[in-house]
């Protein structure tokens, strides 16, 4: 009978207090009434699932669609490389002398004026001397090009890859903050009954003031935790709104719960992926083979080695007053076909670079070092952060499991101690103690679950892939 009492007074408070602090996709209207009040103006409203979030943020965030136009332009830079170390240059050409004159101006009678005169100059195809071998210097700057190209084009994927990775966390961080205003708001509501009935106990003289006072105290301290998890839910979602490319102060409803799914991956069966896709890992590999060929490159440039190239010459066709001439050189005074060494060369014997260029050449040696001792370093921090991360994991699961537990006595032990406050049996800390223990066990099991999905994110990055072996991150949610 008295739970049944108790039931009948928390939905009356609930519904009375729920006037003015509810958090439902039904009561809209009355949440924006509520957030203009406080300052928090929402524009828009999305119920959110986690695959139409990652769909809107993949094809709406700003960084995304910039990465769009950056991919064009790779591919330009890696074509003009191949060009320039592949093909022979092509270029028309055009010029005409300065002393001829379109009009003059001012009529003037007198003799010594000029008058119009007939351009002379030349219009032409030229063939840039192509080079046949260079000891294999034009050959390391495309490498190196080549290098940074497919480097460049595969750091999109990974953040195209990070992006998604972010939404999914950013998801679970919003649907958990969701349940901890949900697990608030429940605290206000048990809170407000407590506090409606201290306050009509003490009317009948059956308490004390000071229980009274207490009461009170318990209601306020839940208004101030359900307030400020709102505050963390608005600027959770304001932090959505930037991934997903819309504009802040956009109201969000996560139309799904996390679930829990344990890891099965063992921290070795994760290491080839590392090895393979890490983007830390591929960039450091990727620096050293380009500060390598560097270096090679500069030794090379402080050697006396001749270059030798091919004359391909030009086709022009000339025109002047006297009429007009087509010609074809490979240089002055020779249609010949040449095949040409030159040597150009030049050492700094004082100043910037050391003598004979010493300091320059020891630099690319020492970058070419750097860059191995990084790859290393790198190397040796993904396995650290790969076995941390299963450490990790680890510990949240059976963290989750012992704090479930936790929630599911301390829910037993709310709904007994209600009936013995309302019996009388045990005072008001009691019940206080036991709803702070409930509350606090249903954030905490909120909290660890976010934490171990969230890691899992984490290891998937680490991995450089979208989603475990047999595991999409996409199901890890269920409706509402």
């Amino acid at each position: 009978m008295r739970a049944i009492q108790y039931l009948a007074l928390l939905l009356i408070s609930t519904i009375v207090f729920g006037q003015s602090s509810t958090l439902d996709p039904e009561n809209l209207e009355q949440i924006e009434k509520e957030q203009k009040v406080k300052g928090f103006t929402r524009n828009e409203s999305y119920s959110l699932t986690l695959q139409g979030a990652i769909e809107l943020g993949l094809r709406k965030n700003f960084s995304e669609n910039i990465r769009k136009f950056q991919f064009e332009l790779n591919e330009f830079s890696y074509q003009d490389a191949f060009d320039d170390f592949y093909m022979p240059k092509l270029n028309l050409t055009m010029a005409t002398t300065s002393d001829h004159h379109v009009e003059n101006l001012y009529k003037e009678s007198d003799s010594s004026a000029t008058s119009p005169q007939t351009p002379a100059g030349a219009v032409g195809l030229e063939l840039e001397d192509y080079t046949l071998f260079n000891w294999g210097k034009d050959y390391i700057d495309y490498l190196n090009a080549k290098e940074s190209y497919g480097r460049t084009k595969t750091s999109f994927t990974e953040k195209r890859r990070a992006l998604r990775h972010n939404i999914i966390d950013q998801y679970f961080n919003l649907s958990r903050q969701f349940q901890i205003v949900q697990a608030y708001k429940r605290q206000l509501s048990h809170t407000s009954f407590i506090y409606r009935l201290a306050k009509e106990k003490l009317s009948l003289k059956k308490i004390r003031l000071q229980e009274f006072l207490q009461a009170k105290s318990l209601f306020l301290v839940a208004h101030q935790n359900y307030q400020s998890s709102l505050n963390d839910y608005y600027s959770i979602q304001d932090e959505m709104a930037t991934l997903l490319g819309h504009e802040l102060k956009t109201t969000y409803w996560p139309a799904e719960l996390l679930k829990f799914k344990p890891v099965t991956l063992a921290a070795t069966e994760s290491l080839p992926f590392i090895e393979k896709n890490n983007p830390s890992l591929l960039q450091a590999r990727a620096n050293m083979n380009i500060s390598t060929r560097s270096y090679q490159r500069t030794v090379k440039d402080n050697l006396p080695l001749p270059k030798i190239s091919l004359k391909l010459g030009s086709y022009q066709r000339s025109f002047s007053s006297a009429g007009q001439n087509d010609n074809y050189e490979t240089f002055s005074g020779s249609k010949n076909l040449e095949v040409v060494a030159t040597l150009n060369m030049s050492w700094r014997i004082y100043g910037s670079g050391g003598f004979f260029n010493s300091r320059k050449t020891k630099s690319s040696f020492l970058n070419k070092r750097i860059s191995e001792i990084e790859l290393r370093e790198t190397h040796r921090s993904v396995k650290v952060a790969n076995r941390l991360i299963h450490s990790q994991i680890k510990y949240l699961e059976k963290k989750l499991e012992a704090t479930e537990a936790f929630l599911k006595n301390a829910r037993k032990g709310f709904d007994q101690t209600v009936d013995d406050y309302l019996a009388s049996k045990v005072p008001l800390t009691t019940l206080q103690q036991i709803l702070e223990d409930l509350i606090q066990s249903q954030i905490e099991y909120e909290n660890t679950k976010y934490m171990h999905l969230s890691e899992k994110v984490n290891l998937a990055e680490l991995m450089g892939v979208d989603d475990f072996p047999g595991e999409n991150f996409d199901k890890l949610t269920r409706s509402l």
